[in-house]
This record gives C-alpha cells, sequence and structure tokens, in this order.
C-alpha cells in the first residue's frame, strides 16, 4: 500500500454508486421467462385458432418446483436478504414451473415417470449454495430438452393418428404374409388416446405448436441462466458496496485479500451484511497472519546462497525472494554521521 492510498485518520469514503446491470439482467432474464411461459401455454388447433393447453401440466409443474424449491432451501439455509433477492426468487420459482409444465408428457403412465426424474434433478445437493432462490443447473437443463423432444415426440406421432410412442416390427414376422400374424407382425409401445395428448377437438397444427413450444423453452431456459448470473452478480454488489464504505486504502487491500472470485466459494453470497461484515474480518485477520507467517519464514531462509544457481532450487529461490521488500539504500550523509 503506498502513501497514494493513504487517508487522513477517520475518514470515511462513500460507498461508490450503486450499478443497475444486474438488476437491469434480472428484469430482462424475468421478462424472457414470462414469455417462454406464455408460449408453452399455448398451442394451435386444426381451425388455425389460439388454444390453450390446459392447466393440468401447470399444476404438476408448479407443485415440482415449490417442492424442489423448499429443499433447495432447507438445504442451503439461506432466505432472501432483500427485495432483489425475493423477486428473483420468485422469477426463478416461476421459471422452473414453466419448464417443468412445458417439458411433461401429456399424460400417460411414463408422465409420473418423468415426474419423480425432475424432481430429483432440480432437489438434489448443489455443490454451491443459491442465494437468490431455486435454480437449474445446465444439466438439469438439457434433460429437461431432452423430454420435451419427447414430448413432441407423441405429440408428432397422435397429430399422425400413430396413437403410440413406436412401432417396432418382428424381423421375422412381419416377412410372411399371413392374415392370422397381423396382430403379432408388430409391438406397439406406449399406448395412449387423444385425451391424454390434450388435442383440441378439431385436432392440432403440430408445425406450429411445436415451433411455440420449442420457442417457449428456449426463452425460460435462456431466462433462467440469465437470471442465475444476475442473482450472483447482485450479491457481489452487495460485498462490494459493503468493503467500499472503507477508506480507499484499506478497501484495496481487503480486495487484494479476499478477491471477488473467491467471495461465492468462501459463503459470503446470500448473508446479511453484519454476517459478511464479520466472516471479512476473519478472512482478513486470517490471511494476514498467514503472510506474515511466510514473510517471517522468507527472512530466515538463505535464499541468497541458491538463487545463483541454475536448477530447481535456484528457481525457487529466486521466484521466493521477489517476495521479499527490497533493502532501504543508506544516503551519502546518513553513512558519514554514521
Amino acid at each position: 500500500m503506498t502513501r497514494a492510498d493513504l487517508v487522513r485518520p477517520g475518514a470515511r469514503r462513500a460507498a461508490p454508486a450503486a450499478t443497475r446491470h444486474a438488476e437491469l439482467h434480472l428484469a430482462l432474464a424475468c421478462l424472457m421467462i414470462g414469455l417462454g411461459g406464455l408460449l408453452l401455454g399455448l398451442q394451435v388447433d386444426g381451425n388455425g385458432d389460439l388454444v390453450g393447453t390446459g392447466f393440468t401440466a401447470l399444476g404438476v409443474g408448479a407443485l415440482v418446483a415449490l417442492a424442489a424449491s423448499l429443499v433447495q432451501a432447507g438445504v442451503a439455509g439461506r432466505l432472501p436478504t432483500d427485495w432483489i433477492a425475493g423477486f428473483s426468487a420468485a422469477c426463478g420459482f416461476l421459471g422452473m414451473s414453466f419448464c417443468v409444465a412445458g417439458v411433461l408428457a401429456p399424460g400417460g403412465s411414463w408422465m409420473f415417470f418423468e415426474v419423480l426424474l425432475l424432481f430429483w434433478l432440480l432437489a438434489r445437493r448443489r455443490a454451491r449454495v443459491q442465494p437468490g432462490g431455486p435454480e437449474i443447473t445446465g444439466g438439469t437443463l438439457i434433460a429437461m430438452g431432452l423430454m420435451l423432444v419427447f414430448r413432441l415426440w407423441i405429440t408428432w406421432q397422435g397429430s399422425e393418428h400413430r396413437w403410440q410412442v413406436m412401432s417396432i416390427e418382428l424381423p421375422i414376422l412381419s416377412w410372411i404374409d399371413v392374415p392370422w400374424l397381423e396382430a403379432v407382425r408388430t409391438v406397439e409401445l406406449g399406448s395412449f388416446t387423444p385425451h391424454e395428448l390434450g388435442f383440441p377437438p378439431s385436432g392440432l397444427d403440430f408445425p406450429v405448436s411445436m415451433t411455440l413450444w420449442a420457442a417457449g423453452f428456449a426463452l425460460a431456459a435462456t431466462g433462467l441462466w440469465m437470471r442465475n448470473r444476475a442473482s450472483r452478480d447482485h450479491q457481489d454488489d452487495r460485498i462490494h458496496a459493503l468493503i467500499h464504505t472503507l477508506p480507499p486504502g484499506p478497501a484495496a487491500l481487503v480486495e487484494r485479500l479476499v478477491p471477488e472470485d473467491e467471495w461465492e466459494a468462501l459463503g459470503l453470497h446470500g448473508l446479511s451484511l453484519r454476517k459478511i461484515a464479520k466472516r471479512l474480518e476473519a478472512l482478513v485477520a486470517e490471511r494476514m497472519q498467514r503472510y506474515q507467517d511466510v514473510r517471517s519464514s522468507l527472512l530466515r531462509s538463505p535464499l541468497a546462497e541458491l538463487t545463483a544457481q541454475e536448477d530447481f532450487a535456484g528457481d525457487i529461490s529466486r521466484a521466493l525472494s521477489r517476495g521479499l521488500p527490497e533493502p532501504t539504500p543508506v544516503e551519502p550523509d546518513q553513512e558519514t554521521e554514521r
């Protein structure tokens, strides 16, 4: 820390103007989630009219999202600390509900297994705390995308009046042209009815409906990803603003001792400002003590004898010597006085 970084005792630096990048990104993410949910809830019937897909899937999606959110909150042990974090959590819940409802099979026994799989994917333990409410990881979004492909597949089968997931011809029996073998030539997997698919009475315009669902899922998934990033940026802004209530010199020193890329891993996200301040105080004291121990060890080490060598020991010694303070040159007048 140089003299230019120092300020007079008792002075305090005003907190910098809060950036609105996180809030803007969060608002844009919520808009994308809302638009995606709207598209996922629409379909086009055989007459070309827009109709809804029904509230059954949405209710199941909301129930799965609520249960997963409660599990995530219980594991993390943290709740939103301000209105921005609360708004982010609400958007995350809605986005999770829309995505789950949009990828579920409309009906049939496989819908039950999809609900169990989605609950496990959404509620499992995360490697890091989610301070901004429920989150969906990239792997879960990929799994949900595959479920959406399955939903589109069975919907296309139904639009072509093939009321099964797949029909497989048996290799030998299908070659024998005998009428009484007609019933056993093929094996139908996963049969369903138009009522289970939720088709409108006039039928379904599959290409337009598929486009609506695919665009809706893409918007909702992208909005959830942006919401996750915006929530973490907001937490970083809170910690940054707290640190910069210090004078410029100490604030810069704290940010060097506890860099921003470690804040989330250290568990600072989602804490109250009082707990963040206590945690930073403990981290600064711990790391300053570690620095003093390393510096004392360097001063006691015979590095000067090894730096001249052109081997591994010499390279390490020169690297360690860079951490030592440079000797203060003695002025001629001071030498004369001595």
